[in-house]
């Protein structure tokens, strides 16, 4: 019996069997094909008895991507599902110490929440990275480390409020996951209770009906 966890929240995508292999690729496009590819050679001989996978906060379509891929193989197999969030699946890679868990959200904003010891300290929000990295000051002074993509692409800023940036700050978490997942398998719920966690409204809209 054992996890697979998946997370297409950021640029580099993930996907790991636990105790078993892992895969993680930078995509921009596509993602959805080489998810599928790298999960067929995955569970290959595993036995899967529960999929974890991240709902967000990230990049819309390729939450959809991830989300939809691990509730699909849930369905097929019958199997409960159990979501994280994004930034807490990325806090799970420093668990110990303060920790600023941050994504690129684009449009000069930022999603990020403070982490300590690998439990949450504030909530996730979307926000300007100078305010993000403030709030992470401000939760746990200014020794905190830095993980995720927004940790590199605002390296000097965090760098500059003393903070620091993990050692590979935009790897995969799905290691991690699997790992979390297994422990925590009693909070697992159906594939029908699985819901996205956007903290920004798409950009798309529905057009308005006319009159």
């Amino acid at each position: 019996m054992s996890v697979l966890s998946l997370d297409t929240a950021a640029p580099v995508v993930g996907a790991a069997v636990q105790g078993g292999g892992s895969w993680q690729q930078r995509i921009l496009r596509g993602a959805d094909v080489a998810l599928a590819e790298a999960m067929a050679e995955l569970v290959q001989d595993q036995e899967i008895s529960l999929v974890c996978v991240s709902v967000g906060p990230g990049a819309f379509t390729s939450l959809r991507v991830g989300v939809a891929a691990a509730l699909g193989f849930a369905v097929a197999r019958g199997i409960p599902v159990l979501p994280i969030s994004s930034l807490h699946a990325r806090a799970l890679l420093v668990p110990k110490g303060p920790v600023l868990s941050i994504l690129d959200g684009r449009k000069s904003k930022a999603y990020a929440q403070s982490f300590s010891d690998g439990a949450p300290v504030d909530l996730g929000l979307d926000l300007p990275p100078e305010q993000a990295i403030e709030r992470a000051v401000e939760a746990s002074g200014a020794g905190f480390l830095a993980v995720g993509e927004g940790a590199e692409v605002w390296r000097e800023q965090i760098e500059a409020a003393g903070g620091s940036i993990s050692s590979e700050p935009t790897q995969s978490p799905v290691v991690a996951m699997a790992e979390y997942a297994w422990k925590h398998r009693a909070q697992a719920l159906s594939p029908q209770a699985v819901r996205l966690e956007y903290l920004r409204d798409a950009d798309a809209k529905l057009p308005t009906p006319r009159a």
